[in-house]
């Protein structure tokens, strides 16, 4: 996570797609003008220490969705929003 923060782009933020405690609908969510969205593995998702600090948002849905579906959701969302 240390090597992946030093190479992202000055003024990205990092936000992270995963249902977890504090995260946030995205639905409710203004992204950002530039982000780096994270999305976790579908068995196990993102550990919630790598998480800590950075906005969390989840899709809210009764079911668990693949991490392909998941981004194509948000990008949709972002695009949308914009």
């Amino acid at each position: 996570m240390d090597d992946f923060k030093e190479h992202i782009p000055n003024g990205c933020q990092i936000v992270f797609i995963e249902q977890s405690s504090g995260s946030r609908n995205m639905k409710d969510f203004a992204h950002p003008e530039s982000a780096v969205y994270v999305l976790g593995a579908e068995d196990y998702g993102v550990p919630e220490e790598m998480m800590k600090g950075y906005q969390k948002i989840h899709i809210d849905t009764p079911m668990c969705l693949n991490v392909a579906v998941a981004g194509s959701i948000t990008m949709f969302d972002r695009q949308n929003k914009s």
